[in-house]
């Protein structure tokens, strides 16, 4: 009520004015009432002008634009959330563009102005200008939304999607263009719907194009190049090299055997790769980090010889054998034969993956890019066998194997000995197995030691010999004792009985001896026959 009847004394007074004048002039009467009528028609609705903020009220603002009233501003006219850069509120004393948005005249006179669509009708004329002279436009990102980033664009704001930020297939994160100044290119524009489309994969496509008709003229297969570890992926790592995002398969990775070689470099590494394949076509090319290392089989002669020990990790166990990695790309086999110096039906009996190793290098092939490797050579059992088990010796073995000619056993881890047929038992033996069995164990005695040819000889029909005797000895004082209760027997009986013993004594060694010289007979048979 304050501002219509401040407004309805404001019309009286510019009223009595009038009248004043047209008494004081009466001739000029007519001029003047001219004048005040054009006045009136300068404040149409749409007419844009200048005016001053003379006060603060509820709602809003008071603005002096020359009318017989002051125009009232809506807070919700002020600005619009399209507008980017304006202050929140005007200040008393600022002089600001506004529009006639409705006008009442008579005794209740009102006028009502807004701002922000004048405000956003110069902008965007100055945004169509600006795009008309050059396509090519600077904006500055605002904040992220939802599908893309909101950026500044003529202080109006404009819309990116998130596809066309970046080049096409490559991902980005909309949250690094905050406060920052690019180039873009209008893509959309709807006045009427306040509405802005931008882009800059369009820009960045055609610099990517000029760029990569340079990059395939300058540089070839073979080349060696600097670049930066892009992303990974489960088959390899991608790498940047100028315009061009290049992939190192997980093969080309490293010379080294593992699992985890794409775990050797992280986004953002700088490595240098070697060009191994271009398609031009399809935009894609190949590369390689191994290879710009350099083969280490190419000077592997200048590192490794035969008979030198070393030691590596076990990366592969197969049946014929483990692979031992003795630095970053060079791998030797143990095949299974240089494993143990006992039998073994698979090589996981003696060793396993990812266990480290001592071996022994037996021969290097750098053409084929092969090593042999040895481990029972640096853990030989028949390495002082002599000073364990000396001749005569009765020890505890395992029966292993059964031939035809006798029965190979075990006597300790990797050291194995023969009893031959004839050394089984006192009795005759068609067949070992008629006394023996695999697996099981027996007392035998050591009949020779042979540690140069690996051959030890033993004998149970020894023992057993020797356990008859020793039983006869036992016997024998039984025997004489009752000798004098045959008070009739001549005194030549007596001695003819110990020649009989005597005589079956010397048999009895003979055999023995006949025994232990039959196996002589097999020494030429090797325990691995």
């Amino acid at each position: 009520m304050s501002v219509m009847s401040e407004e309805m004394k404001n019309q009286v007074e510019a009223t009595e004015a009038v009248k004043a004048a047209v008494e004081e002039e009466p001739s000029d009467m007519a001029s003047l009432l001219a004048q005040y009528d054009a006045a009136q028609e300068d404040f149409s609705r749409g007419k844009v002008m200048q005016g001053t903020v003379v006060g603060k009220v509820d709602g809003g603002w008071l603005v002096d634009v020359g009318y017989k009233c002051e125009g009232f501003l809506p807070e919700r006219e002020w600005t619009h959330h399209v507008l980017v850069g304006d202050k929140p509120a005007p200040e008393v004393g600022d002089v600001i563009e506004v529009q006639i948005a409705s006008k009442r005249d008579g005794e209740e006179a009102q006028l009502v102005v807004n701002r922000w669509r004048c405000e956003f009708d110069r902008r965007w004329a100055e945004m169509e200008a600006k795009a008309a002279e050059n396509d090519v436009i600077t904006v500055k990102g605002v904040r992220t939304v939802k599908g893309g980033l909101m950026v500044n664009c003529f202080n109006l704001e404009g819309f990116i999607p998130i596809s066309h930020l970046a080049e096409e297939g490559r991902g980005v994160n909309p949250g690094r263009f905050v406060d920052q100044e690019f180039t873009v290119r209008l893509l959309e524009k709807d006045k009427r719907k306040r509405r802005l489309v931008l882009s800059r994969r369009s820009l960045l496509d055609e610099e990517l194009t000029a760029s990569r008709a340079k990059f395939y003229e300058e540089v070839h297969v073979g080349d060696i190049l600097d670049g930066v570890v892009n992303s990974q992926t489960s088959f390899g790592l991608f790498v940047t090299v100028g315009p061009m995002d290049g992939l190192v398969h997980v093969s080309e990775i490293s010379w080294q055997r593992s699992s985890k070689k794409r775990e050797t470099y992280k986004k953002g590494d700088e490595v240098k790769v070697k060009v191994i394949g271009i398609d031009q076509e399809h935009n894609k090319i190949s590369l390689s980090i191994r290879q710009a290392q350099g083969d280490p089989w190419d000077t592997v002669m200048e590192r490794w010889q035969k008979g030198q020990q070393t030691k590596g990790v076990v990366t592969n166990v197969t049946d014929f054998g483990a692979f031992v990695e003795v630095e970053p790309g060079i791998e030797g086999l143990i095949h299974i034969g240089d494993l143990s110096w006992s039998r073994i039906k698979t090589p996981s009996e003696v060793i396993r993956k990812g266990q480290e190793v001592e071996t022994v290098v037996l021969d290097i092939d750098p053409e084929k890019k092969r090593m042999s490797l040895g481990y029972k050579q640096l853990n030989d059992p028949w390495k002082g066998v002599e000073e364990r088990y000396t001749k005569g010796q009765d020890i505890q073995v395992k029966v292993v194997r059964l031939a035809d000619f006798g029965a190979f056993v075990e006597i300790e881890k990797g050291v194995e000995g023969l009893i031959h047929i004839s050394q089984l038992s006192t009795h005759r033996v068609e067949k070992p197995g008629d006394v023996l069995q695999e697996g099981q164990e027996v007392t035998a005695r050591v009949l020779e030691v042979n540690p140069a040819e690996r051959r030890i000889r033993l004998s149970i029909s020894a023992i057993e010999a020797g356990e008859k005797a020793a039983e006869r000895a036992k016997n024998a004082p039984e025997r004489g004792e009752r000798a004098p209760r045959r008070e009739g027997a001549p005194k030549g009986d007596r001695p003819a009985k110990g020649r009989r013993r005597e005589g079956g004594e010397k048999n009895a060694s003979v055999s023995e001896d006949i025994g232990v010289s039959l196996g002589d007979l097999f020494g030429n048979f090797k325990l691995d026959e």
